[in-house]
């Protein structure tokens, strides 16, 4: 965790994308049926899988406008970055797939190794898709975040090119289930609602 927010409070921007982009990852892990043990390996991935950017330029990491193709070069280099960092500890050993793969697209023309289909494992798979989810609806200081509907039928787009089409289903079935981006919404309004129950009971008694 402080390692993961280390790299998110370089930028004001992407603060608590980690988390985010784990909480995602984890509620997409359980529709596609993993078990306790491989969803807690997929949330440390998960949360460890912009590590790499530490060692990218605060210029490039945190520059408000598009990157130059120069640039945009020294930031694909961050999974290799954050795969060398933590391959000296062997604890990772579990968590580095999702680091080193996650910019992978299953037609091949992703990086940094240019892996196809089921060349990826199924954990950077799926930290692929929710990184990108998180990326599309958030608010930049160039650009307002997507609504969940939209993002979701413009991840839906990219099935078979970049994504593979149950791990893009995962996440949409969580969205529908109101766990992920309205979940936070239902949660409010039945935290409000079990006040206002609370409240009632009270002046009753009263």
């Amino acid at each position: 965790k402080a390692l993961a927010a280390a790299i998110d409070g370089k930028d004001k921007y992407t603060r608590g994308q980690s988390e985010r982009v784990a909480r995602i990852s984890v509620a997409m892990g359980k529709r596609l049926g993993m078990g306790e043990e491989e969803l807690d390996t997929l949330r440390m991935s998960a949360l460890l899988h912009d590590i790499g950017k530490i060692a990218i330029d605060d210029s490039i990491l945190k520059k408000p406008s598009a990157l130059t193709d120069a640039e945009y070069e020294i930031m694909k280099t961050h999974p290799q970055r954050g795969y060398k960092i933590m391959s000296q500890i062997p604890a990772m050993k579990d968590f580095l797939p999702g680091m080193y793969m996650h910019h992978e697209m299953v037609n091949g023309q992703g990086y940094p190794q240019g892996l196809t289909g089921d060349q990826i494992p199924l954990q950077a798979k799926i930290i692929s898709v929710a990184d990108t989810f998180d990326a599309m609806t958030i608010d930049r200081p160039y650009s307002k975040g997507m609504e969940l509907k939209p993002a979701l039928e413009r991840l839906r787009s990219f099935v078979g090119t970049r994504y593979q089409s149950d791990v893009v289903e995962a996440l949409v079935d969580a969205c529908g289930d109101g766990e992920i981006a309205n979940g936070i919404v239902r949660q409010m309004a039945a935290i409000r609602a079990a006040e206002k129950e609370s409240q009632n009971q009270i002046r009753l008694v009263a």
